[in-house]
Parts: structure tokens; sequence; C-alpha cells
């Protein structure tokens, strides 16, 4: 079984930055918005090893999860990061239509199948 790539923390960081410039202006202010000390911050931007409560703080500071932090990390981002961003939008309904649709497409289910 292959080992999915890691995280590159430094390379999300920046992508936050970049994507996040309106709100987060600068790594100062995100450290000011995160209430952590900028040379936290900084030693986060040079890849040293962050603590989960440091990067949930982070991700906070920048309004989003640690997870939606983490995946502007991933090897494929932008396409995580627009599918995050379209579902955050999903009310229950929207999810349940879903559901409805992909039940009917399938088909009936044959539970005597073997």
């Amino acid at each position: 079984m292959e080992t999915p790539p890691k995280t590159d923390i430094a390379a999300a960081l920046n992508r936050v930055l970049l994507t996040r410039k309106e709100r987060l202006r600068s790594k100062n202010h995100w450290a000011g918005l995160a209430k952590i000390p900028t040379t936290t911050v900084l030693d986060a931007f040079k890849g040293s090893n962050s603590t989960i409560d440091t990067l949930t703080k982070l991700a906070e500071g920048a309004g989003m999860t640690l997870a939606e932090l983490l995946a502007h990390g991933d090897p494929d981002w932008e396409v995580q990061v627009k599918i995050r961003n379209t579902f955050r939008s999903w009310t229950i309904e929207d999810v349940d239509g879903l559901i409805r649709l992909l039940e009917r497409r399938s088909g009936p289910r044959d539970s005597d199948a073997s």
C-alpha cells in the first residue's frame, strides 16, 4: 500500500496567506489574529514542527478550520479547496437531495443477490 504524500505545512501556510491576503495582510497580522507570538508564526512558515494547537490557532485566525488549512498543502489543494467551498454552502436539504439522486441512479438494490 502506497503512503499518501505528507501535507507541506509551510506550503499550506504560504498558500493560505496568498489566497486570504485581504484578511491576513501579513504574517505579523496573522499572528495577531491567531493570538500567538509572531516568532511562532515565523517558525511555522520555516517548516518547524508546529503543534496542533498552533496550527488550529492559525486556522482560526484565518477564518477556517484546521482541515481547510491543511488542504492548502496537499498536492491537489486547489481542487480540494474548491470542493470544500462548494459543499460549505450546501444545506441539509441539498445533501438529502443529492443522496436521493444517487440512490435513484444506482437503481433498486437487490438484497437477495449473491
